[in-house]
């Protein structure tokens, strides 16, 4: 029982909660990169956040169930069909979970919006358990077969919405370590940046005004985290989930919790904004959005009671 890959489509990878409890041994965490909207597709199959789906970069590829298997999807709004093998198709409504039969194929292009849609399957993907976690950053491949559980689902999906452009409002951060007085405040205030090519699950890279400091950084490696801004040759780089855990540059400047999902469903072109807030008020911001978060899963549980 499972999947086939047919098309892997343009950066297809196994993720979940990631790698808890290594850092301190230099292993990066990991994990998909919204991870609210994993959680949201694991939701809608009945699955528990910790459960393993696909996180589907900018184009999502073909998949071919080797039986009958309940899926949904969450996420960057995608162009989605199941094709049946009479090759009738219908169109897969987002974020929402349904059912493959044997033969049927599930057809994912171009996120219209985002780059990173969330693939889930009833209980789970079922690939290698290293250091705690499925977690992967080697993409699939075609032919390559995921191994999934039996279940037939009804379609569900939220009445309420649960995506919104990424980048329409700015990313709000804290001081960094190596910030201090070195940074002029309208830089933050003023300035926009483009979301560069040279962008993946390490970092994206942004285009915009030179970063000048007021004074020289010191230049030794610090400890990092996935949100961290660090400068290199004057540009910006917003550490992304498979960041390592050290980093030389400085490190100027920290995107805060409670928008880091939006961070991961950045495309390259993106044009974003930043706007500092206190250390308290992150805090705050990130309670609330996490209570958010979480009456939304209980929400869309009680919608999968009956799987």
């Amino acid at each position: 029982m499972g999947l086939m890959v047919i098309d892997s489509g343009f950066w297809t990878t196994v993720q979940d909660t990631g790698r808890v409890g290594y850092r301190e041994w230099g292993v990066p965490a990991g994990g998909a990169f919204d991870r609210s909207a994993a959680d949201l597709a694991n939701a809608l199959v009945g699955n528990g956040s910790e459960c393993a789906v696909l996180e589907l970069t900018l184009r999502g590829g073909i998949f071919e169930a080797l039986g009958s298997v309940g899926i949904a999807l969450a996420g960057a709004p995608i162009e989605a069909s199941v094709v049946a093998t009479d090759g009738s198709s219908r169109r897969v409504r987002m974020p929402s979970s349904c059912s493959l039969h044997a033969g049927e194929r599930l057809v994912l292009g171009r996120t219209l919006d985002g780059a990173r849609t969330y693939l889930a399957v009833r209980g789970g993907f079922q690939t290698p358990l290293r250091l705690g976690s499925r977690s992967s950053e080697q993409p699939l491949r075609r032919g390559d077969f995921l191994h999934t559980s039996a279940a037939i689902l009804p379609t569900r999906h939220p009445s309420e919405p649960t995506w919104s452009d990424p980048a329409a409002q700015p990313f709000r951060i804290i001081e960094g370590p190596q910030d201090g007085a070195m940074i002029a405040l309208d830089f933050w205030t003023q300035g926009r940046f483009r979301v560069g090519s040279r962008s993946n699950r390490m970092g994206l890279r942004l285009e915009g005004p030179s970063l000048e400091f007021m004074s020289q950084p010191d230049r030794l490696s610090s400890p990092v985290a996935p949100g961290a801004i660090q400068v290199a040759g004057g540009q910006l780089i917003i550490l992304g989930v498979a960041c390592g855990t050290m980093g030389g540059y400085p490190h100027v400047a920290h995107v805060i919790s409670a928008d880091l999902d939006r961070v991961g469903q950045l495309s390259p072109g993106d044009q974003i904004q930043f706007r500092p807030v206190a250390l308290d008020s992150a805090r705050k911001l990130d309670v609330a959005a996490r209570l958010a978060h979480r009456a939304l899963l209980v929400r869309v549980a009680s919608l999968a009671r009956d799987v």
